[in-house]
């Protein structure tokens, strides 16, 4: 599994959830991931890039099939070198 330690700039997680079909409970469990990482690292919900940068790892490991909460919030934590 690829692991980018930023975003890419032609890239970001918006665009990857474009390329991917999510209902509800899916995009629920994503946003679950990217809060509790956020959380554990103490930042705010305003957008920034550390918070973007989380939303990328979890959205990336998702669209490679690895989509359990442990993973997802790895992934998160690894986004930006936690």
């Amino acid at each position: 599994m690829i692991r980018y330690p930023t975003v890419p700039k032609s890239l970001d997680a918006d665009s990857i959830e474009r390329d991917m079909v999510l209902d509800p409970v899916e995009r629920a469990e994503i946003e679950r991931a990217i809060e509790a990482v956020c959380a554990e690292l103490g930042l705010g919900a305003s957008v920034d890039e550390r918070r973007t940068r989380i939303a990328f790892g979890i959205k990336s490991t998702w669209r490679d099939g690895r989509r359990l909460p442990l993973n997802l919030v790895s992934a998160g934590l690894d986004a930006v070198g936690a």
